[in-house]
């Protein structure tokens, strides 16, 4: 997507992907002082930790206590996170009837928790998977349900039994490949309203372009090297 937006735009510039491991974090923080950079994207597991490794929290960041995005301003790094306003936009586009159940307590849960409660929703329940067996009993109960953990990512796995998903159950599995993902299908099945994660993919990606560059991102742009990417329409 980032790529592709360069290119648009004609800058000559490049979106690199680095697997950092938890030990190599601040090194890669500090590398990015380095007057070629103009950013970077923090994804799992490093959304909290690299918070401690900048000079300046944006207040969305301030709020929650995790960053996707890394932005330099000259010898200063500010960490942003275009997470929460992506999700704000995903939520407008789905039920929400009653109580949430979110899955997970990393940094993408509490951007979906702060997003729901600016929505007004004030029951929502957060379950880690170490109280996924809680779920038979929860689920029944909820208009809504979250995935904001990496299970299904690449293989179509499921966070819980499929039989707990029901026509009147929305989805929104943040999770983004492959597209639609098995808890998607599985809930379309039912006749449920569920969105996998490459909308907001999307979203913070040309929010996070926006932030690096000051400039407006090409959105068709991203969105086509997106579709082609995922091999599926981007509904976003």
């Amino acid at each position: 997507m980032h790529d592709a937006a360069f290119a648009a735009l004609g800058m000559a510039a490049s979106y690199e992907v680095c697997d950092i491991d938890v030990a190599g974090l601040a090194a890669a923080m500090a590398a990015l002082r380095a007057p070629a950079c103009i950013g970077a994207n923090i994804t799992i597991p490093h959304k909290v930790a690299a918070c401690d490794h900048v000079d300046a929290l944006a207040p969305e960041v301030a709020r929650l206590g995790a960053a996707n995005t890394i932005v330099r301003h000259r010898d200063r790094l500010v960490a942003h996170n275009t997470d929460l306003a992506a999700l704000a936009a995903e939520l407008e586009l789905l039920p929400l009837a009653g109580p949430v159940v979110v899955l997970g307590r990393g940094g993408a849960s509490r951007a979906v928790v702060a997003a729901l409660a600016d929505r007004g929703v004030e029951r929502v329940t957060v379950v880690g998977r170490d109280r996924w067996d809680e779920l038979p009993a929860l689920l029944p109960c909820a208009s809504l349900v979250v995935n904001a953990t990496p299970v299904g990512t690449g293989d179509r796995a499921l966070p819980f039994d499929p039989r707990l998903l029901r026509g009147d159950l929305a989805v929104l599995d943040l999770v983004y490949r492959p597209s639609p993902t098995g808890l998607v299908a599985a809930a379309r099945a039912t006749g449920a309203t569920a969105r996998d994660g490459s909308g907001m993919l999307l979203r913070q990606a040309a929010a996070s372009f926006a932030l690096w560059t000051e400039r407006e991102p090409p959105l068709d742009a991203m969105r086509d090297a997106l579709a082609r990417e995922l091999g599926v329409p981007i509904d976003a």
